[in-house]
């Protein structure tokens, strides 16, 4: 009796593994190759906790969120649509932010502090016009280094 049961629980947990596969594709989804970026100041010291997008040169692949977050040693794992590790072949623009909240001392009209963000990287990493930053990913796992201004 104990091994009929045993049958029936052991097919269920393949079926449940078997259907763990993860985010599905979606149709026209690009080839990914692995993408991992590093950021340093002039310094040496890493940019940690900065956003890494990257614009693409291509606008059909405008529909595909490209990006990642520093970590403590300043490097980005990138991903596309913030599920699929990698990014497409193609050449992109780079763009970094890095902010943080700070109270301005201020009071707003419910008497509650005004809090702002602050830039702490050169702005002319976040715009896609003025970034000089640029990185080609050709068909094939790319890791490329940068040494950024403050």
């Amino acid at each position: 009796m104990k091994k009929l049961m045993l049958f029936p629980m052991l097919l269920l947990c393949v079926a449940l593994i078997a259907g763990c596969g993860g985010p599905q594709r979606p149709p026209g989804f690009p080839t990914l190759y692995a993408c991992v970026l590093t950021f340093q100041f002039a310094d040496g010291s890493p940019v940690a906790g900065a956003m890494v997008s990257l614009r693409p040169e291509n606008t059909a692949m405008d529909q595909w969120s490209i990006s990642g977050v520093t970590d403590s040693s300043g490097v980005a794992r990138i991903f596309t649509r913030s599920d699929f590790a990698g990014a497409p072949a193609g050449s992109y623009k780079i763009l970094i932010r890095q902010q943080e909240t700070f109270n301005t001392g201020a009071l707003d009209e419910d008497g509650q502090p005004i809090i702002e963000l602050r830039s702490l990287l050169n702005e002319r990493y976040g715009n896609a016009s003025t970034t000089p930053l640029t990185l080609e990913v050709p068909s094939q796992a790319v890791r490329e280094s940068f040494t950024i201004e403050r």
